[in-house]
């Protein structure tokens, strides 16, 4: 039996213990698992068994996120337990959907940055604006770390 096939099913069969609404999977070495947290909220997940049984695992939704490489299938399921638990939280919050859409925002500046880039040639002092702006904008988001209460959820 292929190792990968048995790590794999180890893997769903804790996340659908978590609450997993669906998984699906492909060739015994990439699985989705979604999870429907209620109140219109999908959490999805995918991820990669490679050659050498490690894995590679994203988040898709609400919002693309890549969180690299793990060395065991335990530190997978660790992961998304800990990570539902913090959307579970954070959904009930006044401001989640401003994040959503700051989230979102994020995305397609990085879209829309590549699809200038390597489309357009553009002036060299407008580039230099847009970065001064995203800068401002970093630094603003870094300083709200000092400045905020933090929560007292699982970790990573």
């Amino acid at each position: 039996m292929n190792q990968n096939t048995v790590t794999g099913d180890y893997i769903n069969i804790n996340l659908r213990q978590l609450g997993a609404t669906s998984i699906k999977e492909f060739n015994s070495i990439m699985h989705i698992a979604e999870f429907d947290l209620g109140d219109g909220l999908i959490v999805s997940y995918v991820f990669n068994i490679t050659r050498h049984n490690k894995y590679f695992l994203q988040r898709m939704q609400p919002y693309a996120m890549v969180h690299g490489k793990f060395a065991s299938d335990q530190e997978i399921i660790d992961f998304i337990t800990a990570d539902l638990k913090r959307f579970e939280n954070a959904k009930n919050s006044h401001n989640f959907n401003t994040f959503l859409l700051i989230s979102h925002l994020g995305h397609h500046i990085t879209e829309n940055i590549e699809q200038l880039f390597l489309n357009y040639n553009v002036d060299a002092d407008k580039l230099e604006s847009i970065e001064n702006s995203l800068e401002e904008s970093l630094v603003e988001i870094q300083s709200l770390f000092e400045k905020s209460d933090k929560l007292d959820l699982p970790e990573d």
